[in-house]
């Protein structure tokens, strides 16, 4: 009778492997990554935010005036989406920190690892991401 001999197993997360430090480190890379990536498009679009025309503070034309509102409502909401997405990365390097970082902040089990490389923000698992989703439209 032959005996295996393994490893021991990492201390697991609701029945699976925990994540490894070479896992977490690789994450709190690329999360590192999004995020100087996310700071330098917020610095970029705080700087094209279409200003008043000089002198009396509105655009000779009307067409001109719909153009700039419709450039900076189009700006603004790209803005507030790259802040949504760096307050998540940010609550994920906290996460990593924390030791929480793979686990679902609703339910508490593992979220796939096919998830966290697609998006490696990811929060919630794949059933309560879409219950949240549901909720908040």
């Amino acid at each position: 009778m032959a005996w295996c001999q393994s490893k021991p197993a990492l201390p697991t997360a609701r029945g699976r492997e925990a994540r490894t430090s070479v896992e977490t480190t690789i994450a709190r890379k690329r999360l590192e990554e999004m995020r100087d990536d996310l700071d330098r498009t917020i610095s970029v679009l705080q700087g094209e935010r279409p200003g008043p025309v000089a002198g009396t503070g509105y655009p000779a034309d009307s067409g001109d005036a719909g153009s700039i509102l419709s450039e900076a409502d189009r700006t603004e909401a790209i803005l507030l989406s790259a802040r949504d997405q760096r307050d998540g990365v940010l609550a994920a390097l906290s996460r990593i920190d924390e030791a929480g970082y793979g686990q679902c902040v609703d339910c508490g089990h593992e979220i796939p690892e096919g998830r966290l490389d697609a998006r490696p923000d990811a929060a919630r698992c794949v059933g309560c991401q879409s219950k949240w989703a549901k909720r908040h439209r």
